[in-house]
């Protein structure tokens, strides 16, 4: 049985890959109803039931913060800029 066995073995993975025999993997069946309720991404981003029913507190917040006049204190336009330097 081992001898054989190896020499097939050995036989098959010789074998050029355009040669081989092809495999059927199995397939996941296509339902065409499910297909068509699918969404394009931005018919996605459209969607009113991706926005949630209550803000965000962050943004409450952040918005409360514009309005009395604070200033952004994150680094990102800082960092965009040395980013843009070192290209």
């Amino acid at each position: 049985m081992g001898s054989s066995w190896c020499m097939a073995k050995l036989k098959k993975l010789s074998t050029p890959p355009n040669q081989r025999a092809q495999v059927a993997r199995p397939r996941a069946p296509h339902d065409a109803a499910v297909e068509a309720q699918l969404k394009m991404p931005n018919e996605r981003d459209e969607s009113v039931a991706m926005t949630p029913a209550e803000p965000d507190p962050v943004i409450q917040q952040a918005a409360v913060d514009v309005a009395r006049g604070l200033q952004d204190t994150t680094s990102g336009a800082e960092l965009n800029r040395t980013y843009k330097k070192l290209k």
